[in-house]
């Protein structure tokens, strides 16, 4: 077929545009033959502009639109003429405003290859001329124009940007409001056209007017009856320039950004605007908060900021506030659902908001305010639950969360005030509302992960809120109820015995009579108590795993998030039952559990990889035989793809007609040399700058990262065995260190650390000890891997943005000095301390993302608290490998640890300096001598501090010195001994009163103290007054909660048998018998120390029956009495002992 023209044309373009899909196909294929052909163009505009028919000229605009690029260069000049003539002669004469819009698309491609070649000069002209028209339309179509022109040719166009901003500026004045409102689409994609200051200053000419009209927009947008898509579409763009203007790297932004941030308060206070709308003006005071995050103060706007979210976080909305938080079902929407749909409210964007700031501004500023706030609520309320008539339930629902939100990143100064904070909890959990007991139970969960160790102490005032929720029949307070026992099964670990048999009982009741998303919430919380009280929950766990069973056989959808808690729980109680425990279950949970690796679900792959991790941790290098099943899957997932392309929406938004042919104008050159092929819509339009935007679900992230786990735990767990694997996994894991969200990049490097495991095991090397490296100590196949993890870690610690990326860079490397001792890191050891006091100083690439101006506004300077206790974590170790050869290190560490223990910094610098310290101490030996007299100040200062984790951390530094430096430490043994006396008074009442003390300790601090005084009796016994502090001692034994210490102790009490007097231990020898009994059988022991104190109390029967003997011979006449000396030591050391720990305990001293 000839190229059609006149009426044959106007035939087949209504062909196409027919209802016959037989007809369609032909004309389409006859539209696609003729547009091959330049000479086609001349039919095709005459269409534009002459077919009576408007969705004609339309289709013949949008089909020339698509191919013009790759017919411009076949035309002559002549024919280019002929060709821009017509085009500006139909967009003047048009009288329909989707053919405008087609053929002003269509001028914007033609404009493409002309105008940066300095050809079409009639255009611009043109332009201007439509903008002074009297018509409406050609004022509109003008600036629609001038917007595309904007987006395609933006080099070309930012050499007018001054009399761009002119037309603007009248635009936005014009007083049709069509006119305004195309002003500020096209408005947007001006800002990205600046790169310099004096660029900028036009810019800012701008920014008043397009707020007034931004304003303008939002409100007709939310009056009813004009909340339309389109309208919505348009608001939602002008926040580019907003976005845009606050990310330019010009120094004169920030004269700005007060102006802007105002602004964008107005909009997110509004609240008749669209919740999209004003989560976008709260992301951009977030962003502009994030890139400066002392701006805000220093613009005196803090106040401001917080008093809107404030504003919107009491707002009454009736949607689960809670959905994405403490859901185990995640809040994300189903795989079917449009990810472009938008799902927030202004209670979750406004706390986001408020988590930043806490986390960038001084508790001093933000948590007043938010305290207060609270406060006032609740007030007026009575003992009896009541609360003031004059604050709603949403009011107090809003003061709730927002003492939940700050509750991490002002853990230090609300830790102080816990029992205040829970009078007001426990209010607000009886309320007579059912969302403010919702949100009390979440604020409360928050408490208790956040506050600790104080928060814990009070576990007896928060249970029954617990109960009452439970047994509430609202669904939505019971999933709130099981949320909070997840958290405090995490956080009391084995105080939780005592409440085990009620919270379970309740819990697998109603497990058996709830919903679905309930069940989640179940199940969560029972995988958390469990862990919590281990192998305490093997009653419970036949019951537990025989639902799971069943869950886990379900391929429902709608289970597939109960599916995964479940499959998370049985690995949970597989890491409790042990390998033989777990046997009679694992053969059908295993299959099932890699069954569900098929389903289309990433939450439940995530848990699955979860679940055979702990499988492989339980069954160690028994684990290599199931090897070639997981490897392969786990490896799959860690390098599939989990990104979506989608292309930019185009300026004029889709094409509403049209065959579906390839659109060859987007690949041409500005000058339009030669065409494209290429019919890839999401390839980068390199001149438009839309790029394709990837998009993520966070639940395939958490499913790379747990993967990543696994792939590590087989590695840890089978060591050699994994060898044959390493290579794919090492290369695999590497792929993700780059990859773009932090997470993933911190799991791949510390899977990356534990697939090492498998080298150093399968090429053994030489024994290694503390000190300076002599020789290599790892195998030449070893070195090559481990050198290439450690300069990565390096790499990563000067270059990653992420703070988590750094710490978990940290971590990786402690891992790996304490497996393979200092040769490991020898060689990269003036590196690696460099990258240490950089972190320490906070001056690394990941601290110092902010503008040096800004230093100096807070009380303290900011850093992540997870990443600086990393820090000393490696430090700590390092010491530990290297002992006195540490020394030259200490002396330049020293002085940056001190730093951490300023009067101005947060508590939490100081638990972690001071527990630093000791730890520094227990690893160089007696090589800290040097650097005793100023440990001493520092541990005796902190045994007076008011935080408990200090106190604690300070007693173990006083214990490490002693033991050290012994002779050192000696004079000062009594004024110690005098500090740690009240140190000794347990929580509850326990020794208060005595000697005339009061106060008692948390039973982390009791138990470092008597671990101190522990340490103190073996380097000096005879400066310990063991006359007096003995009785004490034992009476405050055994330890409450820091299991680390047990063997401390009870290496002590051997000590002690062994070379203390008779007259010393004797009176004292129940008492001993009765603490070794409890170490042999308690369920906080491990199997080591309960073999240790079986040995001992062994012996001191057997020594006591010695005893007997030689009395025997002496005094003939007491036989008898003596004779059951021994019999009537073991019944009291039995006495305080149930009848399952009195027979285990028989047993381990018969063994």
């Amino acid at each position: 077929m000839s190229v059609p023209g006149g009426a044959e044309l106007e035939l087949v373009l209504q062909q196409f545009l027919g209802h016959d899909n037989v007809t369609r196909r032909v004309a389409e294929k006859h539209l696609a033959k003729a547009l091959k052909s330049p000479q086609s163009i001349p039919a095709f505009l005459d269409r534009i502009g002459t077919s009576p028919h408007a969705e004609v000229r339309q289709l013949a605009a949008t089909l020339l639109r698509k191919k013009i690029g790759g017919l411009w260069s076949g035309l002559r000049n002549e024919d280019h003429v002929a060709v821009e003539q017509a085009l500006l002669k139909s967009l003047q004469a048009e009288s329909n405003r989707l053919v405008r819009l087609a053929v002003a698309h269509l001028i914007s491609v033609v404009a493409k290859f002309t105008l940066p070649s300095k050809r079409w000069p009639e255009l611009l002209p043109f332009l201007l001329q439509l903008l002074q028209a009297p018509e409406v339309s050609h004022r509109e179509i003008a600036m629609t124009l001038i917007h595309a022109l904007c987006d395609r040719i933006p080099t070309f166009m930012r050499q007018h940007l001054g009399p761009l901003v002119d037309v603007f500026l009248k635009g936005l004045s014009d007083p049709e409001t069509i006119v305004r409102f195309a002003t500020l689409r096209a408005v947007a994609p001006v800002v990205s056209l600046v790169e310099e200051d004096h660029e900028l200053q036009h810019i800012s000419r701008l920014l008043g007017p397009t707020v007034t009209v931004l304003q303008e927009a939002i409100e007709r947008q939310g009056h009813v009856g004009q909340e339309d898509e389109s309208s919505l579409e348009l608001v939602l763009s002008v926040f580019e320039i907003f976005d845009d203007l606050a990310e330019l790297p010009l120094s004169t932004v920030k004269q700005h950004l007060h102006g802007l941030i105002q602004a964008m308060l107005q909009i997110a206070a509004n609240t008749q605007a669209h919740i999209a709308v004003r989560e976008r003006a709260v992301s951009i005071i977030g962003s502009i908060a994030a890139d400066n995050p002392k701006l805000l103060a220093r613009l005196g706007l803090v106040d401001s900021v917080l008093q809107l979210i404030l504003a919107v976080l009491v707002e009454n909305y009736t949607a689960d506030i809670f959905r994405g938080d403490s859901d185990p079902n995640g809040g994300a929407p189903a795989d079917d659902e449009d990810d472009d749909d938008f799902d927030a409210s202004g209670i979750q964007f406004a706390s986001q908001l408020l988590d930043q700031l806490a986390g960038t501004l001084p508790n001093t500023v933000v948590l007043p305010p938010v305290l207060n706030f609270a406060q006032q609520q609740f007030s007026s309320g009575g003992t009896n639950g009541t609360t003031p008539a004059t604050s709603s339930p949403a009011t107090r629902r809003g003061a709730v969360l927002a003492l939940s939100v700050v509750s991490a990143e002002c853990r230090d100064p609300l830790r102080e005030m816990v029992p205040q904070l829970l009078d007001l909890l426990l209010l607000a959990g009886s309320d007579s509302e059912v969302p403010v007991r919702e949100a009390a139970c979440v604020c409360l969960s928050r408490f208790v992960e956040n506050l600790q160790p104080e928060i814990l102490a009070h576990h007896g005032r928060i249970l029954p809120v617990v109960f009452q929720c439970l047994d509430d029949p609202n669904e939505k307070l019971q999933q709130k109820a099981c949320y909070m026992l997840d958290k405090l099964g995490e956080g009391m670990e084995r105080d939780f015995v005592p409440y085990l048999e009620p919270v379970c009982t309740r819990l697998l009741a109603l497990l058996g009579r709830s919903s679905t998303a309930t069940q989640a919430y179940v199940v969560q919380s029972l995988g958390a108590i469990a862990a919590g009280v281990e192998e305490l929950f093997k009653p419970y766990a036949p019951a537990l795993l025989s639902l799971v069973q069943q869950v886990m056989s379900s391929e429902q959808p709608e289970h597939y998030i109960l599916r995964a808690r479940c499959t998370e729980i049985a690995g949970i109680i597989a890491g409790i039952l042990g390998e033989e425990g777990f046997g009679v279950f694992e053969a059908e949970l295993y299959q099932r559990a890699m069954h569900g690796l098929r389903l289309e679900c990433s939450e439940l792959r995530e848990y699955t990889f979860g679940f055979l991790a702990n499988l492989a941790q339980i069954h160690g290098k028994n684990w290599a035989g199931r090897l070639p099943e997981t490897v392969p899957v786990v490896l799959h997932a860690i390098e599939q793809d989990d990104g979506q392309l989608r292309a930019a929406p185009s300026v004029f938004g889709k094409d509403s007609q049209g065959p579906d042919l390839k659109d060859e104008d987007e690949d041409q050159d500005q000058e339009g040399n030669g065409g494209n092929d290429n019919d890839d819509g999401d390839e980068e339009d390199e001149e438009s700058g839309r790029p394709p935007i990837l998009r993520v679900r966070t639940s395939d992230l958490d499913m790379k990262s747990a993967a990543l786990h696994a792939l590590g735990a087989f590695a840890l767990m089978t060591e050699e065995h994994f060898w044959p694997y390493f290579e794919a996994a090492f290369e695999s894991s590497l792929k993700l260190v780059q990859y773009f969200h932090s997470d993933v990049r911190s799991n791949a490097i510390l899977s990356m650390r534990h697939q090492l495991t498998a080298a150093y095991h399968h090429s053994p090397g030489l024994p290694w000890s503390p000190g300076n490296p002599e020789v290599d100590t790892l195998h030449p196949d070893a070195r090559k891997p481990v050198d290439f993890l450690v300069t990565l870690c390096l790499e990563r610690m000067e270059n990653d943005e992420s703070k988590d990326v750094v710490a978990a860079c940290c971590e990786a490397l402690v891992g790996i000095t304490r497996l393979m001792g200092p040769a490991a890191v020898h060689s990269h050891m003036n590196k690696l301390m460099d990258r240490l006091m950089t972190l320490l100083r906070q001056r690394a690439y990941c601290q110092t993302r902010e503008d040096e101006e800004d230093q100096g506004l807070e009380d303290h300077p900011d850093h992540d608290q997870t990443l600086i206790d990393s820090v000393a974590d490696l430090v700590d170790t390092l010491a530990k490998a290297y002992g006195a050869g540490f020394t030259l290190h200490m002396a330049a560490v020293m002085p940056e640890l001190m730093r951490y223990l300023g009067p101005r910094r947060p508590t939490s610098d100081h638990v972690m300096a001071v527990g630093s310290f000791a730890e520094i101490c227990i690893g160089m030996g007696p090589a800290v001598e040097p650097f005793a007299p100023r440990l001493m100040e520092v541990f005796v200062q902190g045994l007076s501090s008011k935080d408990a984790g200090v106190r604690s951390n300070a007693c173990y530094g006083v214990g490490a010195l002693c033991q050290q430096v012994p002779l050192i430490m000696a004079p000062h043994f009594p004024s110690l001994l005098h500090r740690l006396r009240p140190l000794l008074n347990r929580e509850g009442g326990e020794g208060q009163g005595e000697d005339g003390e009061d106060g008692g300790q948390p039973a982390n601090v009791v138990d470092n103290a008597l671990a101190c005084i522990a340490r103190m009796i073996q380097a000096n016994k005879d400066g310990c007054h063991l006359e007096q502090v003995l009785p004490v001692w034992l009476d405050r034994l055994p330890l409450r909660q820091d299991a680390l210490e047990h063997m401390t102790v009870y290496r002590c009490l051997a000590f002690l048998l062994e070379s203390a007097s008779e007259l010393l231990v004797g009176p004292h020898r129940v008492r001993v018998a009765q603490l070794l009994a409890h170490g042999a059988t308690h369920h906080s022991t491990d199997g080591e120390t309960k073999d240790y104190c079986a040995g001992l109390l062994r012996s001191l029967l057997l020594q006591q029956q010695q005893q007997q003997q030689q009395q025997q011979q002496q005094q003939q006449q007491q036989q008898q009495q003596q004779a059951g000396d021994a019999t009537q030591l073991l019944s009291q050391a039995l006495s305080g002992l149930s009848m399952e720990a009195q027979q285990a305990l028989q047993l381990r001293l018969a063994a």
